[in-house]
């Protein structure tokens, strides 16, 4: 093998476990992760992200490694776990927003209307591809995406390349920004729902005083508008609500990844 070829060979293996760390980001992670985006662009994108970032990792991590079956087996499963982990933890207000429209869509009766989108290989209702859409914007409009590789940059000090163990997995984590985020969901859907509960009140106190009038003939349009205005009366509110969900989500990955000042670099 010449010379000049063996510094090269050495950077081989920690650039691999870096490019998988980042591929996994693009499973989850909103915008990137969409199936909109062709699957050839994301991989382009993610190996020009890598070429990029490798020279940024501390050195001790650019030692070379061996290998051999087992030793490429896990880095490739621990390294693509953490990049799925900040893109999911990075994507869970989007799907907490979501969650509400889709509540709103089935109380209010356009759920039964479900429609495919071939874009995005997604089924579901326009109220909840709206908020998701709405969220999306949100996420973009704060930063999100810089936050996310930021935060994806600094595991790289804090979990060596191949180092991720147990105790470093986000199961609590995880589990209370799902919590969170369908406390999310029902606070987005909480306007529309409280207007649909006030609606279907008067609906039945007008059948049961006034039986010779047909109102089921015009309730349910009635309930699609009356829901449809106080949706877009409480957009801004749902924008805020996004907002804080997603820089709290955010501020949380940072820490995790080890960028708070709190945790002391551990």
């Amino acid at each position: 093998m010449p010379p000049q070829i063996a510094p090269i060979l050495d950077h081989f293996g920690p650039f691999l476990m870096c490019l998988f760390r980042l591929s996994g980001v693009f499973v989850f992670a909103p915008v990137l992760g969409s199936p909109a985006i062709p699957m050839r662009v994301r991989s382009l994108l993610c190996l020009v992200f890598a070429f990029a970032l490798y020279p940024t990792i501390p050195p001790e991590s650019q030692t070379p490694i061996d290998l051999n079956l087992a030793t490429l087996a896990w880095g490739v499963v621990s390294e693509t776990l953490i990049g799925v982990t900040i893109g999911l933890l990075a994507a869970l207000p989007m799907y907490a927003v979501q969650l509400g429209g889709l509540i709103i869509g089935h109380q209010i009766g356009v759920g039964l209307a479900s429609v495919y989108n071939p874009a995005l290989d997604l089924e579901g209702d326009v109220v909840g591809q709206f908020l998701l859409y709405l969220a999306l914007a949100v996420f973009i409009g704060v930063g999100g995406l810089e936050i996310m590789f930021q935060a994806l940059a600094v595991t790289f000090v804090h979990i060596p390349l191949g180092g991720l163990h147990a105790p470093n997995a986000p199961l609590e984590l995880l589990v209370g920004l799902v919590a969170s985020g369908t406390a999310v969901g029902l606070r987005v859907a909480a306007p529309v729902l409280c207007i649909v509960l006030a609606e279907t009140i008067a609906t039945g106190f007008i059948m049961k005083t006034m039986p010779q009038l047909n109102i089921m003939t015009i309730g349910f349009a009635v309930k699609i508008i009356i829901a449809m205005i106080a949706l877009i009366g409480s957009v801004q509110a749902v924008e805020m609500l996004a907002r804080e969900d997603i820089l709290t989500t955010l501020q949380t990955i940072l820490e995790w990844a080890g960028t708070s000042p709190s945790l002391g670099g551990n």
